[in-house]
């Protein structure tokens, strides 16, 4: 069983970086090789109000 590891603060800015350029949590996924359940989990814990709108990218916030 893998451990769980946290979003390094890397893995943060590339992730911000990517659904800036309008990736989809499945190809943030697979470029930071993570699942796109974590993706959308790091989301929506550390997303605010004002970013509801990454929901039209498959993203819940």
């Amino acid at each position: 069983m893998k451990s769980y590891t946290h979003f390094t603060l890397d893995e943060r800015i590339c992730l911000q970086d990517l659904l800036k350029k309008g990736k989809s949590c499945r190809q943030i996924a697979e470029i930071l090789g993570r699942s796109p359940s974590t993706i959308s989990r790091e989301l929506k814990r550390n997303c605010s109000n004002k970013e509801k709108s990454l929901s039209r990218l498959g993203c819940e916030c």
